[in-house]
């Protein structure tokens, strides 16, 4: 694949990434002009060097003389105003404090703009997270979900300067080949032509750029995957004795992407002795042609001194051309992660609603998690009446877990409707829906945190009495006293230093917080013994006497304890009666 492909591409991710983070609208118009000024300030520096050298032997006069072009008239100004080496010097030290200011703060404020940039993708990408629909995000591995959020998106900010850089290494070259061009069009037209040169040797040496970038992405997402699963995975990865297996995997993961990032960087390093080459071998050809041609001393002093601060403008805007190509693959991702025409996200709805009163109704409700696959439910039709207990019961794999993604409006129905109190749930406001649900199951996504932390989770506005009540409800606080710091006691990754029936009490402590019209409980005390449980129960059928509770159970005495039971197999409703 030809360079510049890659490249257009590169710059075609970024102009739309910065559309989706817009950046102030003087931000790139002020880099440019300080960019410029810098540049300014260096050819002016060099062209008054050349006038101190021959100031400083006394000879200004007669380089005047000889020079053509505008150098000439330019050294015998310079004299002139200056008159003499010292203040020449000083103005020649005035004009590198200046470029270095300029410099300074242009860095200053590409620096501010881009890591702005790279917040403003980050928060849309993460709000992207949240808001697309919960089957998009379920499709994508959590490793490349991380590796766009934690990485990628913070490549938007180096993205920019290099832009930057680019858009003001070319107007200082051509800045530079302005004076060249007043100097000696001769001069100037070999630099050009030796330029396109080296330019077109670079590009062709660099083309394995975008493949290499695309495989670093790759690389590094196996590597964070392999990562995910020690630290999440690292119970498990003990228990089986599965350590050394494990690192052999990680070590060839890591080997990978040790390989692919000095690849990369051969790549790079190729930039500079080649640019350093081919300038030199430009800088022997514009001086044997300057004899030939008869050009001034003077004149050809100051076109080498021009071309020599030229090679790093071109070196910078090669090296920042490679470097877009390189990460091509990256903006790609993140362009495809904030896009929103190709997405689906969870309708808002428009209807509000404060409290079930009548009850749910599934309609003939089919859906399915992909194509080819059988469908979890087909044609389910059945009632949670409210103010009473459901329970729902059925083997594994029945469909009871897809019931209540569909309530919880994860997903929606691909045919059949599912209604509460008459209305379609899609056309509830889901924010209302939601504030009326508690639900706790058999495994529970502990976050981060303190145990007070991953409570507060289902109300974060609740008072510190209600929360203790919750806990005291659920059993909690039969177990955090023996906990090193009570309720402040760090939770850690997924809390696996919990038991599996302490996990349960903080997730059913979350659902009663709630304090919700419709309590969901999905085999949440499996792990509780019988005494507990009973006690749990009893304080939760109290509470909740008169509101709506949907039980997921495999036990018979809870199915009994039910008003209306729903039997599910296959994805179907076989039984919808009472529990006898």
């Amino acid at each position: 694949m030809d360079m510049a492909s890659p490249r257009r591409a590169a710059l075609d991710h970024l102009d739309a990434l910065l559309r989706l983070a817009p950046k102030p609208v003087w931000a790139t118009p002020a880099l440019v002009a300080l960019g410029l000024a810098a540049s300014l300030a260096e050819t002016l520096g060099i062209t008054m060097i050349v006038a101190f050298v021959y100031s400083a032997m006394g000879s200004s006069e007669q380089a005047a003389y000889a020079s053509g072009g505008v150098l000439g008239p330019m050294l015998a100004h310079a004299h002139g105003v200056f008159g003499s080496p010292a203040r020449m010097a000083l103005a020649i030290l005035l004009l590198i404090l200046a470029r270095a200011a300029l410099v300074h703060t242009h860095r200053a404020i590409s620096a501010q703009v881009g890591e702005r940039i790279s917040e403003t993708a980050r928060n849309r990408i993460h709000e992207q997270y949240l808001r697309v629909g919960y089957g998009f995000m379920q499709r994508h591995e959590q490793a490349q979900l991380m590796q766009v959020l934690g990485t990628e998106s913070w490549l938007i900010a180096d993205a920019y300067h290099s832009l930057t850089r680019i858009r003001i290494g070319a107007c200082s070259i051509l800045m530079f080949a302005a004076f060249l061009l007043a100097l000696s069009w001769p001069i100037t037209l070999t630099a050009l032509v030796g330029s396109v040169i080296l330019s077109l040797v670079l590009r062709r040496l660099a083309r394995p750029a975008q493949t290499l970038g695309q495989k670093v992405k790759q690389v590094h997402q196996v590597l964070g995957e392999q990562m995910l699963m020690t630290i999440e995975g690292l119970r498990t990865i003990r228990a089986y004795g599965q350590e050394q297996a494990h690192h052999e995997r990680f070590l060839q993961a890591s080997a990978e992407a040790r390989r692919t990032s000095l690849a990369l960087t051969r790549l790079s390093s190729r930039l500079d002795p080649i640019t350093e080459v081919g300038f030199l071998v430009m800088l022997c050809v514009i001086i044997a042609g300057a004899v030939h041609w008869g050009t001034a001393l003077a004149t050809v002093i100051a076109a080498a001194a021009l071309l020599y601060r030229l090679q790093p403008h071109a070196r910078e805007i090669e090296g920042h051309l490679l470097y877009l190509a390189q990460i091509e693959p990256q903006l790609r991702s993140v362009r495809l992660m904030l896009a929103t025409d190709d997405k689906p996200y969870d309708l808002p709805g428009h209807r509000p609603i404060d409290a079930l009163r009548q009850g749910i109704r599934f309609d003939d409700v089919t859906f399915g998690y992909a194509d080819g696959l059988s469908p979890a439910l087909s044609g389910v039709t059945f009632e949670i009446p409210a103010g009473r207990t459901t329970a729902l019961v059925g083997a594994s794999g029945a469909g009871k877990t897809t019931i209540i993604n569909l309530l919880l409006r994860l997903y929606s129905p691909q045919q059949g409707a599912i209604t509460v109190d008459g209305l379609p749930l899609q056309e509830v406001l889901r924010v209302d829906w939601l504030a009326l649900l508690g639900v706790a199951g058999q495994d529970v996504d502990l976050i981060e945190g303190t145990v007070l932390d991953n409570i507060r989770m289902a109300n974060a506005g609740a008072s510190h009495e209600r929360l203790l009540d919750a806990a005291h409800m659920a059993g909690v606080a039969e177990f955090v006293d023996t906990l090193p710091d009570g309720y402040e006691t760090w939770i850690g990754q997924q809390g696996h230093r919990f038991s599996s029936g302490q996990r349960q009490r903080l997730g059913l402590a979350r659902a009663l917080l709630r304090d919700p019209q419709l309590l969901i409980l999905d085999e949440a005390m499996s792990a509780l013994d019988a005494d507990l449980e009973r006690r749990i129960r009893q304080a939760i059928d109290e509470r909740f006497a008169r509101r709506t509770v949907l039980i997921i159970s495999h036990r018979a005495a809870t199915v009994r304890e039910a008003d209306h039971v729903v039997r599910l197999a296959g994805g179907r409703v076989v039984a919808n009666d009472s529990p006898a």
